[in-house]
């Protein structure tokens, strides 16, 4: 079915004509831009909607975005250019010679991109203008938008889809079956708005795929953008206007009487590391002697020291589980394997006085770790005193979570077998918005290392802090495989298991790592915070 387009000026793809531009920032506070192509200007508006120009004599302003330098960035679809305004709005080329750019975003590095609407090519550039194709092949390439965790969405105008990309590069189809999908936004949660110009809509996507629609009966709505209190602002071109909508979906007028309102962008609006973190990992299993001892290991990134809180847990767990490690100890190791400290029970560490009352181990027989740690690899090592065994648990607890450093990798090692014995990782995202991660179970490969008994095929399943299942698989390539091949993460072995997750922060989650045929051995859990 053919699309109208509701734009002042339009042009055709294919035949089709083709609605001219969203802009897709994150929440920002400051003064709002708005791309106006029917007057070929960029006007500026306050917090109170006061309006005045920012720039004129342009050539179909639409797509709009700022640097981290509050420098605008500006798709000139008439000219082919992308133009940058300082912020007193000295005018400079940044690219020319392309071919309809409509859709600008940045990333988190710096790096801009541009939706080439009538070469259906989205392009990369780097700070320096260093131009390079990121994707090719698209059927009206227009809104683009980035997530927490740096995947590329894009709104192909005329194929109805929106469509994601990994850092990599690697697509996949987020939605189908859209009506002129224009202008894309993500909300502080990780929930895409996308503004369908022919249908009138805004629909609303969770981090997994499920659609709603967020308003309706609008004229041509194109640009989106949040503010800092989480009020969207929309482009109605159609009828001239800029609404806004609460958190709750309450509509208003911002502002009326414009040509052709397109791209909007608010002054700041950058795409900056998202505030989540990986605060705690523990891991619950049987822990024996020899290489059948409970093994946890994390990775603290960035250059900034980060102290955490490592426990062994035994004697506390609930007394429905059989076979309770009634004395455990933990030993911490740096990446040369050294060991740095070591705990038997928890009130005799130096430091005891200094954990905080609700994570104190409620057995004075349990172990406690509190240190302060350089970036690097860390082991974390719980054994039964007097080569004791039975069940326990190590955690690893991130107790600065305000730090620049961050736990972006956390594994555990263990025997795993059935029943109450399986291997039981759990996880707690913290922050603000949601966090990528990529879920692992491994099992087969530690026979390449020398590692006797490794788990044959093992499993994973993710549940929720309800207890729903939300993710599970047996071998890595049967379902997100070119995904997770995109993470540079893959497991090594073709029966070892792995699945990507978009996560709230708040709550908890758990992975319980199994073998497929109920067989016993070696195998880990792991969790990375994909960045």
């Amino acid at each position: 079915m053919k699309k109208t387009a509701l734009l002042h000026r339009l042009v055709t793809v294919a035949g089709l004509a083709t609605a001219l531009l969203p802009i897709s920032v994150l929440a920002a506070s400051g003064d709002l831009y708005e791309a106006d192509p029917g007057s070929d200007m960029i006007l500026k508006f306050t917090p109170a909607g006061t309006q005045s120009p920012f720039v004129s004599g342009l050539s179909g302003p639409f797509g709009l975005a700022f640097d981290s330098s509050g420098n605008l960035f500006e798709a000139d679809l008439g000219s082919g250019t992308i133009f940058e305004f300082t912020p007193d709005g000295t005018q400079s080329a940044f690219a020319s010679g392309l071919n309809g750019p409509i859709g600008l975003a940045f990333d988190s590095s710096g790096n801009l991109y541009e939706a080439d609407q009538f070469s259906g090519t989205i392009f990369k550039f780097t700070p320096d203008g260093i131009k390079s194709t990121f994707a090719s092949g698209l059927n009206g390439p227009v809104g683009l938008a980035l997530d927490g965790s740096g995947n590329l969405f894009e709104a192909d105008y005329n194929s109805g889809t929106i469509f994601k990309f990994t850092p990599p590069g690697i697509k996949s189809t987020f939605a189908s079956g859209l009506n002129g999908p224009v202008g894309l936004a993500f909300d502080s949660s990780g929930n895409l708005f996308e503004a369908d110009q022919g249908s009138g809509t805004i629909f609303k996507f969770t981090p997994g795929g499920i659609k709603s629609t967020f308003a309706s009966g609008l004229n041509g709505p194109t640009g989106l953008a949040f503010d800092s209190s989480g009020n969207l602002f929309e482009a109605d071109q159609g009828s001239g206007t800029i609404f806004i909508f609460t958190p709750a979906g309450i509509k208003s007028t911002f502002v009326s009487g414009l040509s052709a309102p397109s791209g909007l962008a608010f002054e700041g609006a950058v795409l900056s590391t998202p505030t989540v973190h990986l605060a705690n990992i523990s891991t619950r299993a049987l822990v024996q002697t020899g290489n059948n001892v409970l093994i946890g290991g994390f990775v603290i990134s960035d250059s900034s020291p980060k102290q955490v809180l490592v426990r062994a847990i035994g004697p506390s767990l609930p007394s429905v589980i059989p076979n309770l490690m009634q004395d455990p100890m933990v030993s911490l190791h740096d990446s040369t394997t050294m060991e740095i400290a070591s705990n038997d029970n928890w009130q005799s560490d130096p430091n005891a006085s200094q954990i905080p009352m609700q994570l104190q181990p409620h057995d004075p027989r349990e172990s406690a770790i509190l240190t302060t740690l350089q970036p690097g690899a860390y082991t974390a090592i719980v054994s039964g005193k007097g080569g004791t065994t039975g069940v326990a648990l190590v955690e690893v607890y991130d107790m600065d979570t305000a730090a620049a450093s961050e736990l972006i990798n956390i594994s555990t090692r263990g025997l795993i077998q059935t029943g109450d014995f399986v291997m039981i990782g759990g996880f707690v995202p913290d922050g603000t918005s949601n966090i990528e991660v990529l879920v692992r179970a491994i099992g087969p490969s530690f026979a390449a290392a020398g590692i006797p008994n490794p788990l044959p095929d093992p499993t994973v399943r993710v549940f929720d802090a309800n207890g729903t299942s939300i993710g599970f698989n047996d071998n890595w390539q049967d379902s997100q495989g070119p995904e997770i091949l995109a993470t540079g993460k893959e497991p090594t072995n073709n029966l070892e298991s792995a699945i990507l997750l978009n996560l709230a922060p708040g709550s908890g989650y758990t992975a319980i790592v199994s073998d497929k045929n109920g067989a016993s051995g070696v195998g880990l859990v792991e969790v990375f915070k994909l960045q």
